[in-house]
């Protein structure tokens, strides 16, 4: 018997994430997260599939990111093993698949990241630099970052251990490696640095041969966040830009040609980005920027629309999905052009593990088949002109229980980014929402993901065509969706959806309840105490590098909603962490204490302990309490 759709039904939300794989064997390694049974925390544990059933191959509860080694003989993975709570850093495991029981090579204090096994050497990535535990003296920018915390005495580089335990320090110096790649063969390895704190996203390309010592440039100026050579090593590919739009600037797949230093776009003419920006709040972990290369063509993922595919691209030009439909493919592993493993989510299925041959899918995996039990809405597309002609897109989710004759509330959700996207991905809230009895509405309007860089592009313009987007999207589902009851609207936004939504509600009093999540409300002070503030705020308010408020004070302020709180008419819920250094808890502080000056119908929820992940990789109970109250919030206010 189906049953509607409840909070606690987060718990049984399995997600799959970290694939590997041992192309010799077609074997499959990955990582499945959930919420612990018994602690208010997660548990993942890594499984392999051996092309007939996944197993289980670990129980520490704590196991992720498993790599096989080179000689198929085990797998290494990440763990948080024998460490306490409140203990920074991670163990690098070693398991034989020959003896059983997990041994740790090592354990390191500043973390791991980007992990790869080359000949059986383990590379990646972890901080450096000395630890403050209490009293921080601060000499350098970033003081903080979302996530990490206080990071202004560390810096990024690479590390290799040997499977004997025996670690080394690779990089080193006043720069972060932000990804790197080894060369076939072992002695060179690419890495991609960040040398200018406050222009993190201007990086360059170093080829550091590991014997020798030496390193030569083989690119600059380009915002880069992949890398990985051709099997025979002659080219680098990379997945990144030349910031011609700024922050905007869609991520391409290029290629380096390592003799002469050549950059060739293999995505020339192709108006879309490679990566996966669809928002979720159920993935065990953000999906990786991957390029994999196989004999002429390079693999990866790109946006189009409110889908995310599998695309490759020839050597010699040319761009084609392999692995499409409407849904997100959030991670990939190799086998043969005719052989893929991936990972998918739909709108009403959350992640599971895919085996692709040649063009038929089978299903690996089935942990998410609770699904089946509950009541779920499939998302409708629909599509507007906007006002100035170009075409946006959107979805509508009916109540589960809906009945024609029957006018509903509607809730708008907003996402954030600016440049992510809404789409054919999975989110537990609004399945809740549609659970609940409200209509859910969803679009991408100017500055998202997924269509052409012009689309996307609003820097210097906020509030301004994103908002005419939105209002006129929602004209044009209350013309067309007849059951929606246009005096029972509310509106929801997180990040740059939270700003949007304080925009939203200091510029109109159509909403009758709204809730702003992790939002922006002063952009002034943005600059100041954001770990992204100086340049996010330059690039996509002030409209350039060297835009900062004290040469555009003017737009910053006119792009505040702070400046705008006496026209607030509508009833707001504040959502914020305490340790959200992406948008401080100084933007809810101010927003709170204008509006309760004003005499303004405003209440406030703050997590403490939480960052600007709470909805999506925060503490359990509070994900559920974050959930009630938005539930409750827009029960009160809209009814259902």
């Amino acid at each position: 018997m189906v049953r509607k759709l409840t909070i606690e039904d987060l718990k049984l939300v399995r997600m799959v994430h970290d694939l590997d794989v041992d192309v010799n064997r077609g074997l499959v390694v990955f990582t499945v997260s959930k919420i612990s049974d018994s602690i208010d925390d997660y548990e993942r544990n890594v499984w392999l599939y051996d092309g007939k059933s996944p197993r289980q191959l670990t129980r520490g509860n704590s196991d992720f990111s498993p790599r096989f080694l080179s000689d198929g003989s085990g797998i290494v993975f990440l763990s948080r093993r024998g460490l306490g709570k409140d203990e920074p850093g991670v163990g690098l495991w070693l398991l034989r698949f020959d003896y059983g029981e997990p041994v740790r090579l090592a354990y390191v204090r500043g973390g791991v990241s980007n992990v790869r096994v080359v000949n059986n050497e383990v590379f990646f990535l972890s901080n450096v630099g000395p630890v403050q535990e209490d009293v921080k003296v601060v000499e350098e920018w970033p003081l903080w970052f979302n996530g990490k915390g206080f990071v202004h005495t560390y810096r990024t580089h690479l590390f290799s251990l040997d499977l004997s335990g025996g670690l080394r320090q690779l990089t080193s110096g006043d720069f972060d490696v932000v990804a790197y790649d080894v060369r076939p063969g072992g002695e060179e390895v690419a890495v991609v640095v960040s040398t200018d704190r406050f222009r993190p996203y201007r990086n360059e390309i170093w080829l550091i041969n590991l014997r020798r010592g030496e390193r030569r440039s083989v690119l600059s100026n380009y915002s880069v966040s992949a890398v990985r050579f051709s099997p025979d090593g002659k080219y680098l590919a990379f997945v990144g830009n030349d910031l011609h739009r700024g922050l905007a600037t869609h991520d391409h797949v290029f290629l380096v040609n390592l003799e002469t230093n050549e950059v060739i776009d293999l995505m020339r003419g192709v108006d879309r980005s490679v990566g996966n920006s669809l928002n979720s709040d159920v993935r065990g972990a953000p999906p990786p920027i991957k390029l994999q290369w196989l004999d002429n063509y390079v693999y990866f993922v790109m946006m189009d629309g409110g889908t995310a595919r599998l695309g490759r691209a020839r050597v010699d030009g040319g761009v084609e999905v392999v692995i499409g439909g409407n849904r997100s493919i959030e991670d990939f592993a190799l086998v043969s052009h005719d052989l893929i493993y991936f990972v998918a989510m739909e709108p009403t299925l959350p992640t599971e593990l895919y085996k692709w041959v040649g063009g038929v899918e089978e299903r690996v995996t089935n942990f998410n088949d609770w699904v089946n039990l509950v009541s779920l809405s499939r998302p409708e597309p629909f599509r507007f002109r906007a006002s100035d002609g170009v075409e946006v897109e959107g979805w509508v989710m009916r109540p589960v229980d809906f009945h024609p004759g029957i006018k509903y509330p509607a809730v708008l959700e907003i996402h954030g980014g600016p440049k992510t996207a809404y789409g054919y991905s999975f989110m537990f809230e609004f399945q809740l929402l549609a659970n609940e009895g409200f209509v859910v509405v969803f679009m991408n309007p100017r500055g998202s993901d997924g269509y052409s860089e012009e689309f996307a592009d609003i820097r210097g313009h906020y509030g301004e065509r994103d908002y005419e987007d939105l209002m006129e999207g929602l004209d044009y589902v209350l013309r067309n969706y007849d059951f929606i009851d246009p005096n029972r609207l509310g509106v929801i936004g997180g990040s740059y959806g939270g700003f949007m939504t304080n925009w939203i509600v200091t510029h109109t009093d159509r909403f009758r309840a709204a809730v702003t999540d992790r939002s922006i409300s002063n952009w002034v002070s943005f600059f100041g105490t954001s770990d992204i503030g100086p340049y996010f705020a330059n690039d996509q308010i002030g409209g350039g590098e060297g835009k900062d408020f004290w040469n555009s004070l003017e737009i910053y302020l006119a792009k505040s909603p702070i400046m705008y709180v006496r026209n607030v008419k509508t009833p707001l819920l504040i959502i914020h962490s305490l340790e959200d250094y992406r948008c401080w808890f100084d933007q809810a502080v101010q927003l709170y204490t204008a509006l309760k000056y004003l005499g303004k119908e405003v209440k406030m929820v703050v997590f403490p302990g939480e960052n600007h992940d709470l909805s999506r990789f925060g503490k359990p109970s509070h994900r559920i309490a974050r959930l009630r109250a938005i539930v409750d919030w827009f029960r009160e206010k809209l009814g259902s």
